[in-house]
């Protein structure tokens, strides 16, 4: 029995979008059904990063030839991912103008600029986004990596739910602002920017997603500690700001707002010493207290925030935040997730008090830009905490009701399991992983001592549930 003939050409096509054009033009020898069916499908993916291509020549050819026989009614998914190829600028022009032909709903326009070649070629090696592509108003989907923004005239995107931008030049408020004006319908925004100094004004009424991605393209940029963001967006409901800092953050209307990430932190954010050698905003680094500010201007803004997300801060920054919060708590937060390299108890403790309802928390340890872990990341001292202790109201109680954390081995944070235990009266269950450091091969007992250790503490709450995982 042909399994694969009585396949239909829906499972198919999905089939085909998983695969480079040239693998899908191959599998016609698995079925006498799939022999011109790639001809008609509505998926066309030419992806060359995984390819065998030697030359240039080689890969024009394996887009050009399967175009010139398709024979299809309409382009629902259209990928081109050039990798390395340079100077088929021309090409890629034909090439999306063919999926605009056929109404193309999503499309992915992916490029690799290597930073040599840019900085020797400029803007020459650059793809700028084609002028005819801002009237594709078929576009449900868009995803551009490395191109040029340039708009001349009106962006009628009126269709488009999605758009993504990585490593975009040319991303300038005004662009946005055309963007967001031809979009009405556009509920996902992702950026990833290297133009640090830019400003952005994102003002749009149907925003649902938005996710701001900011770093250097070389640490010699110093013009990004005066760019400012600002969002309006009454309908959003997630919102991820990540990498480097604003010099202002201004949420002005951000009403429908469940999930928030917030990420700011400095260039070499896994050292700690470097927290102490930064000159401030007038320099080429923020400072730890410049960071701090910029957070406690923020969290006031999404007190009404049920889900906040904090990533990559050292400890100093989050001292410098509590500094700045201690009299702007934020009571509707019930979900706290901690994603970071280093944490101290007094800092894990103020934030308890900025967010005194929280009914869930989350931490993770996170591996620096090396792929190392800190092997004093949440190292805390038991006579600290007996200290911090001593200074609490007799009324403290943690009202959590599930706690989570990541343990990598090596590291001792049972001081603080301990006192989220001996105060959180009401808790459920806790979610115990073991992050191993050691090969598969070696034998590791760690998740069997710390399970142990764990059961014996003291816990205010006896219905307590633990869950214990090794990954």
């Amino acid at each position: 029995m042909d399994r694969l003939s009585e396949l239909p050409d829906s499972v198919i096509f999905h089939i085909f979008w998983l695969l480079p054009m040239w693998e899908v033009v191959r599998t016609t020898i698995l079925s006498k059904r799939w022999l011109n069916l790639w001809t008609i499908t509505p998926f066309l993916n030419f992806d060359e990063t995984d390819s065998s291509f030697d030359t240039t020549e080689q890969f024009r050819n394996s887009v050009q030839r399967p175009l010139l026989r398709w024979d299809g009614v309409k382009v629902l998914k259209f990928k081109v991912d050039t990798g390395e190829n340079k100077s088929i600028n021309g090409d890629v022009d034909l090439w999306v103008r063919f999926a605009k032909k056929y109404e193309v709903e999503e499309l992915y326009l992916h490029r690799v600029i290597d930073e040599i070649f840019w900085a020797d070629d400029g803007e020459h090696n650059v793809y700028w986004v084609p002028q005819y592509l801002y009237s594709c108003s078929s576009l449900k989907v868009l995803s551009i990596t490395n191109c040029y923004f340039r708009i001349k005239g009106n962006v009628q995107w009126n269709h488009l739910k999605s758009l993504t931008i990585v490593d975009g030049f040319g991303v300038t408020e005004h662009v946005i602002n055309q963007i967001l004006c031809g979009s009405p319908r556009l509920e996902v925004l992702i950026m990833s920017l290297l133009e640090c100094g830019k400003s952005l004004v994102i003002r749009s009424a149907s925003l649902k997603e938005l996710l701001i991605y900011r770093y250097l393209d070389s640490y010699s940029d110093e013009s990004y500690s005066t760019a400012e963001l600002r969002i309006w967006t009454p309908n959003l409901e997630r919102l991820d700001v990540k990498g480097l800092p604003y010099r202002k953050c201004l949420f002005m209307n951000v009403s429908s707002l469940i999930h928030a990430t917030l990420g700011f932190s400095c260039l070499h954010e896994f050292d700690e010493k470097y927290c102490d050698d930064l000159s401030g905003i007038d320099g080429s680094l923020p400072t730890s207290h410049f960071l701090g500010d910029l957070f406690g201007q923020i969290l006031p803004s999404i007190k009404h925030v049920e889900n906040v997300t904090l990533v990559s801060c050292c400890f100093k920054v989050l001292g410098a935040m509590i500094e700045r919060c201690v009299n702007s708590s934020s009571p509707n937060v019930k979900s706290l997730q901690l994603k970071f390299h280093f944490i101290k108890q007094r800092c894990f403790v103020g934030m308890i008090e900025i967010f005194p309802l929280l009914k869930k928390l989350v931490v993770k340890v996170r591996a620096d830009d090396r792929g190392h872990y800190n092997r004093d990341a949440l190292n805390v001292d038991p006579e600290s905490y007996l200290e911090i202790e001593a200074n609490l109201p007799k009324s403290f109680v943690l009202q959590l009701r599930s706690v989570e954390v990541t343990w990598i081995e090596g590291d001792t944070i049972f001081s603080l399991l301990e006192f989220l235990l001996k105060f959180a009266s009401k808790l459920e269950k806790m979610v115990f992983r073991v992050k191993r450091t050691l090969p598969p091969a070696h034998p590791s007992n760690s998740l069997r001592v710390a399970s142990q250790r764990l059961l014996r503490m003291p816990r205010s709450s006896l219905a307590a549930q633990f869950i214990f995982s090794e990954y």
